[in-house]
């Protein structure tokens, strides 16, 4: 059995930047984190490292901050999905992404968000998008995706999988990262060595 995404969640549209964002410093009410393109990562993971500072002309409404279940798509290639944790509340939602607040208790956001992040639903977006610059998905396209409806037991087992998949990675990316400063080090090192002898 299939529904339409936008029967099982409500959808909202991320703040357009420009229209908030103080000119100078006399015109700052507020300072926020905000969501940028580096901080989702193509498999579907959060990544909070840069969130960067938004200089607000005033204080924003609740509406277009992240909020623990909420899906965050992003509207351009690669139209990646991510769940919200605890940790990653209250971050501006800008908008080149929309907010989905899943209302129907038979799906879980983490298979929402899972399911967003599947090669087909990938292709369905590919195949939607529109616009030559930038191209891009509209609210009526993820509005009428159909998605699967499956037990519940079964949408927490995928969940627990993709979870262990997004950990896996973070500590594959760590290590990799800690091998280029070891490899940078040693570098450095032998080549200083060879100076001094000179």
């Amino acid at each position: 059995m299939y529904l339409k995404l936008g029967d099982i969640c409500t959808i909202e549209s991320g703040l357009i930047l420009s229209r908030k964002r103080a000119r100078n410093e006399m015109e700052i009410k507020r300072y926020y984190k905000v969501l940028t393109l580096n901080n989702t990562e193509p498999h579907g993971d959060f990544n909070e490292k840069g969130l960067e500072q938004f200089p607000s002309n005033e204080v924003l409404q609740e509406r277009y901050f992240t909020k623990i279940g909420d899906v965050l798509i992003r509207l351009n290639e690669p139209y990646t999905s991510v769940c919200i944790q605890r940790h990653q509340e209250n971050v501006l939602i800008p908008s080149y992404f929309v907010s989905l607040e899943i209302t129907d208790d038979h799906f879980l956001p983490e298979y929402v968000s899972w399911f967003l992040n599947s090669n087909i639903v990938k292709r369905q977006f590919y195949q939607a998008q529109s616009g030559t610059r930038t191209p891009n998905i509209n609210q009526h396209v993820i509005r009428n995706l159909n998605i699967p409806k499956i037990h519940l037991y079964e949408q927490e087992k995928i969940t627990a999988i993709h979870q262990l998949y997004v950990k896996e990675r973070r500590l594959l990316t760590q290590l990799i990262e800690e091998k280029d400063r070891y490899y940078k080090a040693i570098t450095n090192h032998l080549i200083e060595r060879q100076m001094e002898e000179l």
